[in-house]
């Protein structure tokens, strides 16, 4: 059986943003959010969707049945209804990470993709918070508790492993 764990592209090729308004957009993370769960922890849920053309399990964790938060195996990426003409994080309680401006496929998607050394870095913190200014000048900031990110990373990594859960 092949397995694809979930990552920016396939949320890109998925369409996930919610918020957009193309109506088959909105449609794509309502599928995942809908999917059977296999695995739990914390405020996470990993679900496990099929690709239509390979058949190919596809893994995304969910935070707190909300299909705008996602981690894949490479990425978390939040949704953002407005666009995103810069980026701010802060993981745990350390000091706020500069401003950045947003990467190519996070203003294409109109989203935040945290990937590489901040993702490593997020597997090993607690608690996230972010902080982003809109292409309409309005300010979405987030607060994510972390607890159970990493059994939920590992559980994507091992190719989504288990039965649907029992709500």
């Amino acid at each position: 059986m092949t397995v694809i764990c979930s990552t920016v592209s396939y949320l890109k090729r998925a369409a996930f943003v919610v918020a957009a308004t193309a109506p088959g957009l909105a449609a794509a993370a309502q599928e995942i959010a809908s999917a059977p769960v296999i695995y739990r922890s914390g405020d996470w849920a990993v679900h496990r969707t099929q690709d239509s053309m390979s058949d190919a399990n596809i893994c995304t964790a969910i935070y707190r049945g909300n299909g705008d938060i996602q981690l894949g195996s490479h990425s978390l990426v939040i949704a953002i209804a407005e666009g995103t003409e810069n980026v701010t994080l802060r993981f745990d309680n350390e000091p706020a990470r500069p401003t950045r401006l947003p990467k190519g496929p996070e203003w294409s998607v109109s989203a935040i993709d945290i990937e590489g050394a901040d993702f490593t870095y997020l597997l090993q913190s607690k608690r996230l918070r972010y902080r982003v200014l809109t292409s309409t000048a309005y300010v979405v900031e987030g607060d994510i508790d972390l607890t159970g990110v990493n059994d939920v990373y590992n559980n994507i990594r091992a190719g989504c492993v288990g039965e649907p859960m029992a709500d």
